[in-house]
């Protein structure tokens, strides 16, 4: 004999009604949900995109200033090997300088190139990393500021550089 369930139609009515009530309830918190998602989600999609874009700007600027120090740096290595040119600095063409010191103010300067480049490389990491290697740099400019030449080529020059690289140098030169 086959065993059949028999519901009462008053019983599935009920359960009909329950399962509906239930499924509105879902429904309804989902549709909250996704209203939630749109209120948070395109701010915060908004935020990251532009986020994004200032950071490919910055990098991009980087890449123009670290090329065209580079640039520079080949400039300065053609007149450090024709000093007799006067071609360097318009400082220069008054002879009162002998070809060893233009030569040494020339290398100076390509140090000077080479310091700003790192200046400006860490000035936008974090604070952990810049108080991990940029001290080491900034001993070795404490360092070479002890040496007349070296004061005595960053005043001929120091007209040139990103202002707060020449801030940060004249207060180390300050404190010698």
């Amino acid at each position: 004999m086959k065993n059949y369930i028999t519901v009462s139609n008053y019983n599935v009515t009920y359960i009909c009604k329950n399962l509906f009530v239930d499924i509105s309830i879902i429904k309804e918190w989902c549709e909250l949900l996704s209203y939630a998602a749109t209120i948070v989600g395109i701010p915060l999609a908004i935020f990251v995109y532009s986020k994004d874009k200032i950071l490919e700007r910055k990098r991009k600027e980087k890449e123009v200033l670290f090329t065209s120090h580079t640039l520079y740096v080949d400039y300065l290595k053609l007149c450090l090997t024709n000093p007799e040119l006067d071609i360097f600095n318009s400082n220069f063409n008054n002879n009162s300088f002998s070809e060893n010191e233009k030569k040494e103010i020339i290398i100076f300067e390509i140090l000077f190139t080479y310091l700003e480049s790192t200046f400006l490389y860490y000035s936008d990491l974090s604070d952990e990393i810049k108080m991990k290697r940029w001290a080491g740099w900034e001993s070795y400019i404490k360092e070479f500021s002890e040496n007349d030449n070296f004061i005595k080529a960053w005043r001929m020059t120091e007209g040139q550089w990103d202002l707060d690289f020449m801030n940060f140098m004249n207060r180390l030169l300050v404190q010698k």
